[in-house]
């Protein structure tokens, strides 16, 4: 009996060992399908490198080119009546149009040897590549405007798609081979390279578009220089900076303070029937266009303000645009704000009312603190929102590079990129993206100080945590004295 049963205990193990054999070998079969699919579409996307890759279109002349061709021609030979000019090919497209056949050869070679991650990693850089040759082609706009030819029309061939589409099907075939967890967790770690890739290219393409100008105008001349006059070559933006930097903090000196407490009041004082009013009305106000917010400000508040201050101004001035921009960031700051206070723990209201302190002091002492995060975020959102804006600021700013006064025309940095880039040429051109590096580097200043000031703990903070302690010790006494008093009565009445 023992020894029927050591057989069948054998013979299930057997069993299961073969299984997991066949089981095994089929998913050996299958890796190796996916490998030779890898391998024969990393092999196409290298043979894409020299076949027609991009069209060009100058006016009356055609480019037809391949890879090859983009990274070692010279540029493009264009006639403009009796003239001829060379338009250089950016540097970004011949760099991306190498490292797309190399990344492709890379990710072939390291599926062969059976590196799926590696390989995996290198098919998503040759998939970006097409991407990144698709905004460099923006540069060649600049040389083209100023032969006064309009624009220049591009046109992506089959080898442009097929590195794309192929890199990205090569990537997820490779990274398949390691099984199904491993393969989301490359996909969540690749949508994350992704998001990186994507900001880094628009941070280098900023730079590089942007630093030739500063260099050949001088930084400080173009920082610190009170006249723009495209006529001269006199590119001096610090009316700009400043018109930029007083609308954005008027928006936000009198945006925040209304955001955070109508959101306040939605979510601790408000009654469900009122917040079911409001509520639907603050989320329709985050939904109205830009322009319909100018144009109320062309027919509402330019008007409004010019009875206010007659012969003073026109209207059209910094303050409209302060109250503006204020209008606009409110929804921003009162949907985000709104999700970090019903994000607080129940507790912590519990804690500070069973301490004795009002409703009222709960929300300002310890709601509003355990948000402080979200809240930050909020408004770090209706800062973007606000030095991006332009269509509206446009409509009531009056678009006057002059050195920013309340009641006076101004223009801000993002107004004077879309004034006048459709017109631009040369260095006139390169200016504009300096101007927009610069929009670049203050946006990046404001996100990284909010960033520091949310990690930082603060000391309402630290009280909170001191509030919660007290009001366990307290429970702990009551729960106490209540098992006392119960024993107390049952001995009196025994």
């Amino acid at each position: 009996m023992h020894n029927r049963k050591l057989e069948e205990g054998i013979g299930g193990v057997m069993g299961i060992s073969m299984n997991d054999l066949t089981a095994q070998k089929k998913l050996e079969k299958v890796n190796l399908i996916k490998r030779i699919i890898t391998m024969v579409f990393g092999v196409g996307s290298v043979v894409m490198f020299f076949l027609p890759y991009a069209q060009f279109v100058f006016k009356d002349t055609k480019y037809v080119t391949s890879g090859l061709d983009l990274l070692i021609a010279s540029g493009f030979r264009v006639e403009t009546g009796t003239t001829s000019a060379l338009i250089g090919i950016p540097v970004l497209i011949r760099i991306a149009v190498i490292a797309g056949a190399v990344f492709a050869l890379a990710g072939t070679v390291l599926i062969f040897f059976k590196r799926p991650v590696l390989s995996g990693l290198s098919f998503i850089i040759s998939a970006i590549t097409p991407l990144v040759v698709l905004i460099s082609t923006a540069s060649i706009q600049s040389d083209v405007t100023a032969l006064n030819i309009s624009h220049v029309t591009v046109g992506y061939m089959v080898p442009f798609i097929y590195v794309l589409v192929a890199g990205l099907v090569c990537a997820v075939l490779s990274l398949s081979t390691q099984g199904v967890e491993k393969l989301a967790r490359a996909i969540f770690l690749t949508f994350a390279c992704v998001s990186i890739a994507a900001v880094l290219t628009i941070t280098v393409y900023i730079f590089s578009a942007g630093i030739p100008a500063m260099a050949e105008i001088g930084v400080f001349k173009f920082l610190f220089g009170t006249t723009w006059d495209a006529s001269t070559n006199q590119f001096g933006i610090l009316p700009l900076i400043l018109a930029s930097i007083c609308g954005t903090v008027g928006a936000i000196i009198i945006g925040v303070p209304i955001g955070i407490l109508t959101a306040v009041f939605l979510t601790e004082i408000a009654r469900p029937r009122v917040a079911k009013i409001i509520h639907p009305a603050i989320e329709l106000l985050a939904g109205i266009p830009s322009v319909v917010y100018g144009f109320f400000g062309m027919l509402v508040i330019v008007p409004a303000i010019r009875a206010m201050f007659p012969g003073q101004t026109i209207g059209d001035s910094l303050l409209a645009a302060i109250i503006i921009l204020a209008i606009m960031v409110i929804p921003t700051i009162v949907n985000v704000t709104e999700n970090a206070l019903r994000a607080v723990p129940k507790s912590y209201r519990e804690a500070s009312l069973g301490l004795g302190a009002t409703p009222i002091r709960t929300i300002f002492k310890v709601t509003i603190p355990a948000a402080r995060s979200g809240i930050l975020s909020g408004v770090i959102l209706g800062v973007g929102r606000a030095i991006g804006e332009t269509m509206a600021v446009i409509m009531v700013a009056g678009n006057v590079a002059n050195m920013p006064t309340l009641l006076g025309t101004t223009r801000f940095l993002t107004t004077g990129i879309a004034m006048e880039m459709s017109y631009a040429s040369g260095l006139h051109r390169q200016a504009l993206f300096a101007i927009g590096l610069v929009l670049f580097i203050f946006i990046m200043i404001v996100n990284i100080s909010f960033t520091i000031i949310s990690r930082s703990e603060s000391e309402c903070q630290v009280m909170l945590r001191l509030y919660l302690q007290i009001q366990h010790r307290i429970r702990n006494l009551i729960n106490r004295n209540r098992y006392i008093r119960k024993k107390d009565i049952l001995l009196i009445s025994y």
